[in-house]
């Protein structure tokens, strides 16, 4: 009798064991088939049976991952590291969600740790050089790019993002050659051949810029961005009527903005069609939408000025090289603000920093970058959601490098903002 009892209990153990593998292997194939909100509740049962199983946890937290459910996954490989703290997949996972969720101060401890116990994660390293760039650590990102480039030379990406922090860090010349060096190694990604271009038009290195462009165009035929680019190297070079017909294009495809039709302004008024040109500008004037007061442009009223009096209509001349004296600012002044706000900025006195940036923008409106430089800047200093909220926007409105990594991380940042406010409520 008792052997019979303890053979009817193995054989309960040995049972309830294989109903549990099955499970499991159930749970497994359904997160390999995607089936992901179909194996949270088998993992939840398997859980209550278990609750020491970090495999589980880890496995939960997988399946809210790939749901973009960031506070579950998050929850879920927090209790599997608590039971198995030296696991690499379990804490890079965790720290790519803390990543993702805007919890850059967490997500860097996590990665850290990770990084003690294997310092090649490679996904790990870059992870936290992003986290570093996210939290304005340009110089600790840009050691950890430098190091993974001495083992991956022929990445790409990895000299992109280089150039991006070099840039932020005000090393220009760095930043072109890192830029320049991601483009030899895919010459087809638009992105790094929009910011060698841009690199090269801020040096005045108009020609080099120009061909840079016309590359570009060989592998992004009638790109507007290119285009637009093109445009302002030639104008740049004094080609008028070359930059013309390009923005002429443009207008007919509706690819201009307001400081596209300033351009065309300016290019019309140097090919001496005056009134086309004053039509231009006051396209400008007119129109208020995107927040960017082009009425007080200096210069925009010293053009139409010269094209009313180059018709013979002193009145409006007069009248409009008078407000250019009125708005005139010297730029020296502009740029010191400028300059200013960045080096606030290095040494983290943001309040002060937005405050130069504001200044900045008050005096040249063209430049929409500076917005995105003041978005940044509330959330560092801080965490002034509205406010920063309110200038992303506008940076996503005005700027021209649509689909870029400033646009692209701005949206996203619209987005986490607006649905941190909404659970606030």
């Amino acid at each position: 009798m008792k052997r019979f009892l303890s053979t009817l209990i193995l054989l309960s153990v040995i049972l309830s064991s294989s109903a549990f593998s099955q499970r499991t292997n159930k749970v497994d194939q359904l997160l390999f088939t995607g089936q992901y909100e179909s194996a949270i509740p088998l993992l939840k049962q398997l859980i209550a049976k278990d609750s020491t199983d970090s495999k589980l946890y880890f496995r939960l937290g997988k399946a809210y991952q790939n749901l973009n459910q960031y506070i579950p996954a998050i929850e879920n490989y927090k209790k599997a590291q608590q039971f198995n703290p030296n696991s690499t997949a379990n804490l890079f996972n965790y720290s790519n969600c803390l990543y993702l969720s805007g919890n850059y101060p967490a997500c860097q401890k996590e990665l850290i740790k990770l990084q003690s116990i294997d310092s090649m994660h490679y996904q790990g390293n870059l992870l936290l050089a992003k986290t570093y760039a996210n939290l304005s650590n340009y110089k600790k990102g840009l050691s950890i790019y430098e190091k993974l480039i001495e083992r991956d030379s022929l990445n790409p990406y990895l000299h992109k993002q280089a150039g991006n922090l070099k840039d932020r860090m005000q090393n220009y010349i760095g930043s072109l050659a890192s830029y320049i060096k991601a483009y030899q190694l895919n010459s087809k990604d638009l992105s790094v051949i929009l910011n060698v271009i841009q690199k090269f038009y801020e040096m005045q290195g108009y020609e080099q810029a120009l061909e840079f462009c016309n590359n570009g165009l060989e592998a992004y035929p009638n790109n507007h961005l290119i285009q637009k680019k093109k445009a302002q190297c030639l104008v740049g070079l004094e080609w008028y009527e070359n930059a013309l017909s390009i923005y002429l294009d443009l207008e007919k495809r509706e690819k201009l903005n307001l400081t596209g039709y300033k351009q065309l302004g300016i290019c019309l008024m140097q090919t001496r069609q005056y009134q086309k040109a004053i039509d231009a500008f006051q396209v400008c004037m007119a129109d208020e939408k995107l927040g960017m007061n082009f009425g007080k442009d200096p210069m925009l009223n010293f053009y139409l000025g010269v094209c009313f009096s180059r018709l013979d209509d002193y009145k409006n001349g007069i009248m409009y090289l008078e407000n250019s004296l009125d708005y005139i600012i010297p730029p020296i002044k502009s740029s010191m603000h400028l300059y200013l706000a960045k080096a606030y900025s290095a040494t983290r006195e943001f309040e002060k920093a937005v405050t130069e940036y504001k200044n900045h923008f008050d005096m040249d409106e063209t430049n929409p970058e500076i917005l995105y430089e003041i978005a940044t800047t509330y959330e560092e200093f801080g965490d002034n959601k509205k406010k920063a909220l309110k200038y992303y926007s506008q940076y996503i409105n005005q700027t021209e490098d649509v689909g870029g990594e400033r646009y692209e991380y701005a949206k996203s940042r619209i987005l986490h903002i607006k649905e941190k406010i909404h659970f606030e409520k």
